[in-house]
């Protein structure tokens, strides 16, 4: 196995792991026999279990992003863009949510843990700069009125979050892949020019 195979399967052996004893439970122990490698093996690639969240998430967000620009590269209106964006998000955000832990397990992980916290942070400001020149885009070509990008950038991060949130308190009241779509609509309602 190559070192890059490796640690893709440590990878998908720990996201086995975290959804069936959650991120408190699992440890490295658990992962480290679930995957059949050394412990050394694991520890090589990953130093701790943080390390591992960070790096299951961070491949997430990169997939997340690496979609953004192609939309961004790609013809048609803001609206257009930013109703894909939502309608992707909420698919992505579903597939993984049935693979992992609760959100709140993990949000509440990243409160308490600062490689998490800085590495959900950075992916963040990376969305938001997206979003936001996506909003400027929109604001150029007239298809919104004058807003402060930036704000709205996190706007639609925060629908995004919150519909998330509600969804892992109550998933019985809320369909998350329709409810993002639903909340960006009317967002854009908002800002569109009449």
């Amino acid at each position: 196995m190559t070192e890059h195979e490796s640690k893709a399967h440590i990878l998908a052996t720990a996201l086995a792991v975290f959804a069936e004893k959650g991120f408190a439970k699992a440890s490295m122990n658990d992962i480290v026999r679930a995957s059949g490698l050394s412990k050394g093996g694991v520890y090589w690639h990953f130093k701790s279990k943080d390390e591992l969240i960070a790096a299951i998430f961070d491949h997430f967000f990169v997939e997340q992003l690496a979609l953004l620009d192609v939309m961004m590269a790609g013809g048609g209106t803001v609206v257009a863009k930013l109703t894909q964006l939502a309608t992707l998000t909420g698919q992505s955000v579903t597939a993984m949510a049935s693979q992992f832990p609760s959100p709140l397990e993990f949000y509440a992980l990243a409160s308490r843990e600062e490689g998490l916290q800085s590495t959900l942070q950075t992916h963040f400001r990376n969305y938001q700069t997206k979003i936001a020149a996506l909003v400027d885009q929109g604001i150029a070509q007239g298809e919104f009125r004058s807003v402060d990008s930036q704000a709205t950038a996190k706007t639609i991060i925060a629908l995004f979050e919150g519909v998330l949130l509600i969804w892992a308190v109550s998933p019985e009241l809320v369909n998350l892949e329709t409810q993002v779509e639903t909340a960006v609509q009317l967002l854009l309602q908002g800002l569109q020019t009449v």
